[in-house]
């Protein structure tokens, strides 16, 4: 989204990455901690963050109230899957999805799990909702050569 307003982050600006766990799960909220924080003590003059993770930063008191403001914001965007080898058997994997299209907002047990992902709702698998993250990491050729040699 940046990019696409004109700025190149390679020439205009300095990008500092708060990569928090990367490879095991990642922990983006942790990373946008960092970022948040970075921006409350003027070493970064912008953050990229959710803005359910904005809110709780202003809450617990990371950021405080009526110092920052919200630049843009993007569309809508996909976060999290679950992935499964092609080789699985359906009959063991559709309890499984089932089970996720089934759980309701509304039930309490339930709730506390949908939230802590940011969702309401599962949805049916995708991939579509990732296209502004595709084209990001093609633009900036962020896995460099080690995209073109994954798997050999």
């Amino acid at each position: 989204m940046i990019a696409d307003s004109g700025i190149d982050p390679r020439r205009d600006c300095r990008v500092s990455y708060n990569e928090v766990m990367v490879g095991k799960h990642g922990d983006h909220v942790g990373g946008e901690r960092d970022a948040a924080k970075a921006l409350a003590t003027g070493l970064a003059d912008a953050a990229c963050i959710l803005d359910a993770n904005y809110l709780v930063f202003i809450n617990e008191g990371t950021l405080d109230p009526g110092t920052t403001r919200v630049l843009a914001t993007t569309p809508p965007f996909d976060h999290c899957n679950f992935t499964v080898r092609a080789d699985r058997p359906d009959a063991r994997i559709q309890p499984f999805i089932d089970t996720l299209l089934a759980m309701s907002f509304q039930d309490p047990k339930v709730r506390v799990l949908m939230e802590l992902e940011g969702l309401k709702q599962w949805l049916p698998a995708r991939t579509t909702g990732y296209a502004q993250l595709e084209k990001a990491v093609h633009r900036f050729n962020f896995y460099g050569s080690a995209a073109s040699t994954a798997g050999n």
